[in-house]
C-alpha cells in the first residue's frame, strides 16, 4: 500500500471536529423530532434522526480505520455540544408553527450540508489516502444528499403553518 500524502494530524483533527459536531447534530435532530411529535411529520423526523445516527457510526468506523481516536479536547467538549443540541436554542418552545421552527429547520439543513461537504472532501482524498473506502464514502454522500432533500421537502411542505397570519399581542395583552 502506498503511503498517505495527507497530513494525518490535520485529517484526524478535521474528523474529530466533525464527530464533535455530530454529537450536537444528533441532539438537534432529536429536538426537532420532539418539536414535531404528534404531527403527521413525526415519523419522518424520527427517520432522519436514525439516519444521522447511522452516519455518525460510520464516521467512527472511518476514524478507526485511519487510526484516529477522539481527541481529549473533543471528549471534554462533547457534553457541551450535546447540551446545546438538547437545549434546542433555535426553537426552545418546540413549536412547529412559529418562525423559530423555520430557523431550526434551516440550521438542521446547514448541519447536513456540512456533513455532505465532509464526505465530499474525503472523496477528494482517495488518491492520497488508501485507507479510505470509496464505496462507503460515495454511499455516505448519497445519504447526506437524500437527508438534505428530505428536510427541504419537510420545510417546503410546512412553511405555510409557520408564516400564516397570527394574532399578536402587545405588552399589555391587547391584540394588534
Amino acid at each position: 500500500m502506498a503511503p498517505s500524502t495527507i497530513d494525518q494530524d490535520t485529517l484526524h483533527r478535521y474528523l474529530d471536529r466533525h464527530l464533535l459536531g455530530s454529537e450536537s447534530g444528533l441532539d438537534h435532530f432529536k429536538a426537532a423530532h420532539g418539536t414535531w411529535a404528534g404531527t403527521a411529520f413525526e415519523e419522518r423526523f424520527e427517520s432522519l434522526h436514525q439516519q444521522v445516527k447511522a452516519d455518525q457510526e460510520d464516521l467512527k468506523k472511518i476514524m478507526a480505520a485511519l487510526g484516529c481516536s477522539p481527541r481529549p479536547i473533543g471528549k471534554l467538549l462533547a457534553p457541551v455540544a450535546r447540551l446545546a443540541g438538547k437545549a434546542n436554542p433555535f426553537n426552545p418552545l418546540r413549536q412547529h408553527t412559529q418562525a423559530a421552527a423555520q430557523v431550526q429547520l434551516d440550521v438542521l439543513t446547514g448541519l447536513l450540508n456540512a456533513k455532505l461537504r465532509m464526505w465530499q472532501t474525503l472523496l477528494l482524498m482517495l488518491p492520497h489516502e488508501q485507507r479510505l473506502d470509496r464505496a462507503l464514502l460515495q454511499d455516505l454522500s448519497r445519504r447526506a444528499d437524500s437527508q438534505i432533500k428530505q428536510l427541504v421537502a419537510l420545510s417546503d411542505e410546512t412553511w405555510a403553518d409557520r408564516f400564516a397570519p397570527q394574532e399578536h399581542h402587545d405588552g399589555d395583552g391587547h391584540s394588534r
